[in-house]
């Protein structure tokens, strides 16, 4: 029996991207990408076994690691999804205040429907330098609650009115008290700043509940004090992190141009994003697993560009992705004059005048087009793309550089780091 007779053999579907080795029951992809549309595009895939038939050009090893990563992530992901409805469950009994449990329900209704992709690096964090349990979950938990109190603060600044697909809280207030039964004057007014500051207690209390998770869980791990020391300074953070994205913004649109705009976009893109989504999550699961403070250090700097990797992606698909993918208009950065890798570039160059007459604009698709147009003339789509592309290629490398880290382990993370790579939203 040939090796690829015994690859299908043992296999429901076997991956190549060779045409020569083409049967019934071998698909052909040529890279991850395709495999990555390919998988998701089918559910019933998520529980079949794929073998994968190697050549010398790497692509069908990104495709391995992908799939690797893709069903570990998947199998955590349910494990999250049932752990939430309990702790939504918890979180909306036992209230006798019919305006606090009214609250909950608000705050509860916000907290469905994550990706749980923070949570799924916590889960590999942790089961990679600790035992092969569920200890994390309460952990990735915490995590993805501060997420829906930051998203719900987040709500408030972008005055936003759908999240996840839902209402936001805000506006799931004014459709709660629709009508005035009495005293009708300045309501509407009212009724929109009692949506905002509902949602600001929430936000707030939603980090307590949070806090609170983590320490009733391991108040008798050895590891606690670190966890919470670790939380905190992510949180601190992607705070800090929130603060420049929201100032930038203001100040380059009415008052000067930084000289070192880049630098600073850099910086929201690193605290806002590679510490929150990528180096903070493994690293609070590698803590919790008893990883050393040295050896953590070396988890961040080998993931902190890929966290920018990450980000700058997202700024790549806000201007070029499909709607249909990425859950937002493709001109919401423009009009909110969004401070990106793609706008710093472009204000340098002779390009400048000519996309200020569209950014920060309610503009129409005709007008994105033409945007689209600037950022590859100016060259800010290019300088975009190498510069995501060298990140990515030296996160996977330091990855592969990290001796302390099991090689199956190694190869999950380098399929989370192909993972972000890849998607389309």
């Amino acid at each position: 029996m040939s090796d690829v007779d015994k690859i299908v053999k043992e296999n429901d579907y076997v991956i190549s991207n060779s045409e020569e080795n083409m049967n019934d029951r071998i698909v052909v992809l040529k890279n991850s990408e395709e495999f990555l549309k390919w998988f998701l595009g089918d559910k019933s895939l998520h529980d079949k076994k794929i073998g994968f038939i190697f050549d010398d050009n790497g692509d069908v090893k990104k495709m391995e690691v992908l799939y690797n990563f893709l069903k570990y992530y998947l199998s955590v992901k349910d494990k999250f999804t049932l752990k939430m409805e309990d702790y939504n469950d918890l979180f909306v009994k036992g209230y006798t205040n019919r305006f606090l449990e009214e609250a909950l329900e608000q705050f509860v209704s916000s907290n469905k429907g994550g990706k749980f992709l923070r949570a799924s690096l916590i889960a590999l964090g942790y089961q990679s330098f600790g035992k092969d349990d569920d200890k994390y979950l309460p952990l990735g938990i915490a995590l993805e609650i501060f997420q829906t109190s930051i998203l719900i603060h987040d709500d408030i600044i972008d005055k936003a009115d759908k999240r996840r697909g839902l209402d936001t809280i805000p506006v799931k207030y004014q459709k709660i008290y629709g009508d005035a039964i009495k005293n009708g004057d300045n309501f509407k007014g009212k009724r929109k700043d009692i949506g905002n500051s509902m949602a600001l207690c929430l936000g707030d209390l939603g980090f307590y509940l949070a806090l609170q998770i983590i320490v009733q869980n391991y108040r008798n791990n050895k590891n606690l004090d670190r966890v919470l020391e670790y939380y905190n300074d992510v949180a601190i953070k992607t705070c800090e992190g929130e603060m420049v994205d929201v100032i930038l913004p203001f100040y380059e649109e009415f008052y000067g141009e930084e000289d070192n705009l880049e630098k600073h976009v850099m910086e929201i893109y690193k605290l806002k994003t590679a510490w929150y989504s990528v180096v903070g999550p493994y690293s609070l699961g590698a803590i919790l697993g008893g990883l050393d403070d040295e050896k953590v250090h070396k988890l961040e700097d080998a993931l902190l560009g890929l966290g920018i990797a990450f980000q700058i992606k997202d700024d790549l698909l806000g201007i070029y992705g499909d709607e249909k993918h990425i859950g937002k208009s493709v001109t919401s950065d423009v009009s909110e004059f969004k401070q990106t890798i793609l706008y710093a570039y472009t204000i340098n160059t002779e390009y400048k005048d000519e996309l200020l007459k569209y950014y920060g604009k309610d503009i129409s698709v005709c007008d994105m087009d033409k945007v689209k147009e600037i950022f590859d003339k100016s060259g800010a789509r290019e300088y975009a793309n190498k510069t995501m592309d060298k990140l990515f290629k030296d996160s996977f490398n330091d990855i592969l550089d990290l001796d302390f880290l099991d090689l199956d382990k190694k190869k999950l993370l380098l399929g989370f780091a192909e993972f972000l790579k890849v998607r389309s939203k």
